[in-house]
């Protein structure tokens, strides 16, 4: 138990003995207090895909979650592949004054595999993590020159593991389900075989490698050996993995439908107890809003992608402490220091001189998501009953709610 003092913008943890009199006190008994939360994997769909998201919108979506710092994954219309265009969409959010963007440009020109980008300009920006995410990069040559050139700066390649030859046409995970539904599937192996092929690659270069929103147990594991041979890789998983699986699809169909999909029950079991167990860094909710419209289509043809920065929170907490029975700071850690630190970020922290992000989380509400204020709705979590909420989010001395 420890007060905190919010006072003209300034944050003090522990709060003096002698509050300031102009103070008024907030009974936050049986509340969390945490530093903002990092959310690593977030796409804003700003330029090109405005009808699903706006920066502002997704970055308010991101305060009510209790989020202060996303990083913005680069597929975009046109993709974030140049310094010129990351310094524009840069100039628009910090005008906007609302939650911290670390942007991630692509690994490849027009996040295609082919030619890489000017890895050296960006890094002379601040800027040392790359992604194609959405897709792999697929070429050995390009992802091993990739490799050894963010070894120079010591940037961080985020990759998207997925061997496209084999989840080809998949729509869900492989299994009964999709046998049941007659829809073809993606099987596990399409993700833990490039998880391999990119900790292959990566032996010998000196570089970070980061495998994003990991769905199989295997992927995991083929992280943590890497870890043990003295490799640098790190990880992250979703909510959505963390919490559901496959039999969701039979009911919600496109707001369930997402690359990598959910796998079975079993593997959620697992991805779950290595949390537990250490071997995965981080939680990310790879927001990724679509509009109705390519959702509400046959699950083959509906686009991939859930939203998810409102529901952090609630879903991480609920699955892995309250299901996983983790310890609440190594979660939270997981969302804040872990996330940070791997983007290359300052490091929330409430206890600092510069102290500037708080969240208010109240572990046991019972509330009903409505949707809060993304511009999508495709989420499998709309109008469902969840425990835990954001109750206030206060960043750079004001207060969201």
């Amino acid at each position: 138990m420890a007060d905190v003092l919010i006072h003209r913008g300034r944050i003090e943890f522990p709060a003096p003995a002698n509050p300031p009199p102009d103070c008024r006190i907030m009974d936050c008994s049986g509340l969390w207090v945490m530093p903002g939360l990092v959310d690593m994997h977030v796409h804003l769909r700003t330029p090109g895909y405005t009808e699903a998201e706006t920066l502002e919108t997704g970055l308010r979506a991101a305060l009510a979650g209790g989020v202060t710092m996303v990083g913005m994954m680069p597929n975009t219309d046109p993709p974030l592949d140049n310094p010129g265009l990351v310094e524009a969409v840069m100039k628009t959010c910090d005008a906007l004054d609302l939650a911290t963007v670390v942007p991630v440009p692509c690994v490849t020109l027009g996040g295609k595999g082919g030619s890489l980008v000017d890895m050296e300009a960006f890094f002379s920006m601040g800027i040392r993590a790359f992604s194609d995410d959405g897709r792999p990069v697929a070429s050995d040559r390009v992802l091993s020159e990739a490799f050894r050139r963010v070894a120079r700066f010591d940037g961080l390649i985020i990759e998207h593991p997925e061997n496209l030859s084999l989840s080809a046409a998949g729509a869900m995970n492989l299994g009964p389900v999709s046998e049941a539904l007659g829809i073809k599937g993606i099987p596990e192996e399409a993700e833990w075989s490039d998880a391999l092929r990119c900790v292959g690659l990566l032996e010998g270069t000196g570089a970070k490698l980061h495998l994003t929103h990991l769905s199989s147990p295997e992927s995991v594991g083929i992280a943590a050996s890497a870890v043990a041979r003295g490799l640098s890789v790190t990880c992250d998983t979703t909510p959505h993995h963390l919490a559901l699986n496959h039999n969701l699809v039979t009911t919600l169909g496109g707001n369930a439908k997402m690359n990598p999909p959910l796998r079975s029950e079993e593997s959620r079991k697992k991805l779950v107890e290595q949390c537990s167990n250490g071997l995965v860094q981080a939680v990310a909710s790879d927001h990724a809003p679509h509009t109705s419209e390519s959702k509400n289509l046959p699950l083959s043809r509906a686009a991939f992608g859930v939203t998810g920065l409102e529901t952090l929170l609630p879903v991480t907490i609920d699955a892995l402490v309250k299901q996983g029975g983790m310890e609440p700071l190594s979660v939270v850690e997981m969302l804040t220091l872990a996330p940070a630190s791997i983007l290359g970020a300052a490091v929330p922290d409430l206890t600092g001189k510069g102290a500037d992000s708080l969240v208010l989380f109240d572990p046991n509400e019972e509330w009903v998501f409505p949707g809060g204020f993304s511009l999508s709705r495709n989420t499998p979590f709309l109008g469902t009953t969840l425990t835990g909420r954001v109750l206030m989010t206060f960043y750079r001395g004001r207060v969201y709610r």
